[in-house]
């Protein structure tokens, strides 16, 4: 009996050899796991420069858009020169971000180092203060602080605290052969970073060409509807890293500085570290003013507990009109998530990749969110139900489309 050979009987053996290599490749990279993760490890430090080089692109991206469109403004009209607007556009880009950066290192590292460094030497007589408040307290209002025994004889000297910094540093005292070795590295990373700047602006100056070849490529190898797709995701996913990372660091930095005016106002110690510390900390989202209100109220309560309080009250202040006022004009709607989701976010993110993921997992999962939801409800529509969540806020089953649609009328 003849068989006729049919063009689905061709996809599915295509189906299956696919499916035989990949499971072939999983075995390989399982029984060979290290030898695989070396060769990833050479690969990515080939590839490091050109890594660092799309960061700093994606990042200078946006002044160089800004400083673009100022320079078409400013040209004439009749001829544009685009390539000339292009390049002046990312040099003063770069000029204006090294200049932040010069300015960051120059001005504020300076004035915070010097408030640690009194800081440390001023710490005993804090500390001595804070347990002469607690005794006046407990003597005023008649309160037992026997079980703050061991506290209170604690002591804090200067020598203490030499003694603990010997300490460490005598631990780091066998790492010391290691040094010509950090040393290569900390030399090839400064290579990397230039090498970097210099492949940025070549990415920065072809970037439409660049995009139009990755799209190119992407309509080669796939079907028409799934390139749309992955354009459409990657068009997404760009709006809304850029907006909410751009977004919230100037929350943050008007955050810092609001906070540095309220506390030189009211006159407080360390302002400008306690200001530094609150502004980089608003950085992450939801638990970002909680990370840096605790450190400052505990600093400013060995110095002044009066003045601990009162900060807590102008933090909790300052952080209801950022949640309130502030962050939502600047971030809008740049997410789209839920209160809980962000929570959520935030803790795996955090989980998956530390301080970094805290920051980076919010606009993430607000991609993943927004295009899950997308999907679902395309479904639910293939099925003829209702898309709308309230639907589905009832007891038993869901309600009918046609009753949703009454009450909307109603």
């Amino acid at each position: 009996m003849k068989v006729e050979w049919t063009k689905s009987m061709t996809k599915r053996v295509l189906v299956y050899i696919v499916a035989g290599i990949g499971i072939l490749a999983a075995y390989f990279i399982l029984i060979n796991l290290k030898r695989v993760s070396g060769i990833l490890s050479s690969v990515s430090d080939i590839l490091r420069p050109f890594i660092i080089a799309a960061i700093f692109a994606y990042i200078v991206n946006g002044p160089m858009m800004f400083f673009e469109r100022l320079f078409g403004r400013l040209t004439d009209k009749k001829k544009p020169r685009p390539v000339l607007k292009r390049v002046l556009a990312i040099i003063a880009a770069w000029v204006a971000s090294l200049a932040v950066l010069v300015l960051f290192f120059v001005i504020i590292v300076p004035d915070v180092k010097i408030s640690i460094t009194t800081l440390i030497n001023n710490l005993p007589g804090y500390f001595e203060s804070l347990k002469a408040f607690i005794v006046a307290l407990a003597e005023k209002y008649q309160l037992d602080i026997s079980y703050l025994n061991s506290f209170m004889n604690f002591q804090v000297t200067a020598d203490g605290i030499m003694e603990i910094i010997d300490k460490y540093s005598d631990a780091l005292i066998p790492q010391l052969a290691n040094i010509a070795n950090i040393s290569v590295q900390i030399g090839s990373f400064i290579a990397d970073v230039i090498i970097a700047i210099i492949i940025s602006v070549y990415l920065l100056f072809s970037k439409e060409t660049l995009i139009a070849q990755l799209k190119k490529a992407l309509y080669a190898l796939f079907n028409r509807k799934l390139a749309d797709v992955s354009v459409r995701v990657a068009r997404e996913t760009h709006r809304t890293f850029s907006g909410f990372i751009s977004g919230k660091l100037l929350d943050s930095l008007i955050i810092g500085i609001l906070c540095f005016i309220g506390m030189s106002i009211l006159k407080y110690e360390y302002a400008l570290l306690i200001s530094f510390i609150v502004g980089v900390t608003n950085v992450i989202p939801f638990f970002g003013p909680m990370f840096g209100a605790i450190p400052s109220v505990l600093l400013l309560l060995m110095i002044d507990p009066w003045h601990a309080l009162w900060f807590a009250v102008f933090i909790f202040a300052l952080q209801q009109l950022d949640g309130n006022v502030i962050g939502p004009k600047i971030l809008g709607d740049s997410t789209g998530l839920p209160a809980l989701w962000v929570m959520f976010a935030i803790l795996v993110g955090g989980a998956l990749w530390g301080v970094a993921g805290m920051f980076v997992g919010v606009p993430l999962f607000a991609v993943i969110y927004r295009f899950s939801k997308e999907i679902f409800e395309n479904l639910l529509k293939k099925k003829n139900m209702p898309e709308n969540t309230s639907a589905y806020k009832v007891i038993k089953g869901v309600k009918d489309k046609a009753d949703i649609e009454s009450e909307a009328e109603k």
